[in-house]
């Protein structure tokens, strides 16, 4: 599909056919860089669950399949709501995390780089890596909803993000983390 340079448009359709990778011509990264307000929508030809999460993962704002794409496309014409700002990125199955506490997983996605999944007093939340030597904190203390970085010991509440105790001099980076349709999706800032 090729769009004239000098136009940028609003709803971008991008038809997937897959074998289990993401084709490098049809990556939703270069197509958000080059187009930053279209709204991406990949149609699979085969609704193979794995694959769908991987594209999902990728940065597409929705996935669908063949039969789904009629219904994908008066939603996204429809939803005034739908911003750059407002794309959320797809992190996992609900099934994989449900029921589990503290740290939930690890993952890296497309803009954000590597960030950690946690169930913190029955809130989703997604952070960022310390912020004094961009380490995980997936093997630090818990105590709550504060986090010690195991590296050297900076606690932050990872409710907010919000640094207790250096040091680290900068708070946290949070996310917001939701859990919708059976998915868990990320929202970047």
């Amino acid at each position: 599909m090729t769009v004239a340079p000098d136009r940028d448009p609003t709803l971008r359709v991008i038809i997937v056919s897959l074998g289990g990778q993401i084709d490098s011509d049809s990556s939703a990264m270069q197509l958000q860089e080059m187009y930053p307000a279209a709204y991406l929508i990949a149609c699979l030809d085969t609704p193979d669950q794995n694959v769908w999460l991987e594209v999902e993962r990728s940065g597409f704002n929705l996935v669908c399949s063949k039969g789904g794409l009629g219904p994908a496309l008066r939603k996204a014409i429809n939803d005034e709501d739908l911003t750059a700002v407002d794309r959320a990125i797809a992190v996992c199955d609900s099934a994989s995390i449900s029921g589990r506490l503290g740290h939930l997983m690890d993952v890296e996605l497309p803009k954000l780089g590597e960030v950690s999944l946690w169930r913190v007093s029955g809130r989703l939340v997604c952070t960022g890596k310390c912020p004094h030597q961009n380490r995980s904190l997936a093997q630090g203390e818990m105590s709550e909803s504060i986090i010690t970085c195991p590296a050297h010991g900076s606690q932050f509440d990872l409710l907010t993000g919000e640094r207790v105790r250096g040091p680290s001099d900068f708070d946290l980076t949070c996310y917001g983390a939701y859990e919708q349709n059976g998915r868990v999706w990320v929202l970047p800032n």
